[in-house]
């Protein structure tokens, strides 16, 4: 069987640069959620999680059981600023 997921590390840049070009949106589902769990997870800054959340919120229909317990264990995090916790629960919400 063919392993298709992609570098995190590469993916991350995809996910920055994808106001620019159309690369992270052609990735499939299972790459796109390994990333935005990265970004949401493994992060020490504010920079990745907010990049991640721009692409949720608009492309909500990726939001799956494993993003959603990532998504609540974010909003959990005390270095979370509240309007990034408005933010996850209105994602949480729509979803």
């Amino acid at each position: 069987m063919e392993n298709n997921l992609i570098d995190v590390r590469k993916g991350l840049l995809l996910l920055e640069q994808h106001d620019k070009n159309a690369d992270f949106d052609i990735l499939d589902v299972e790459n796109k959620v390994n990333i935005l769990n990265y970004a949401l997870s493994e992060s020490v800054s504010i920079y990745w999680p907010n990049l991640a959340l721009n692409w949720i919120e608009k492309n909500p229909y990726i939001i799956s059981n494993s993003l959603e317990n990532v998504l609540l264990e974010l909003a959990n995090k005390s270095w979370v600023k509240q309007a990034m916790k408005q933010k996850i629960r209105r994602l949480l919400k729509r979803s």
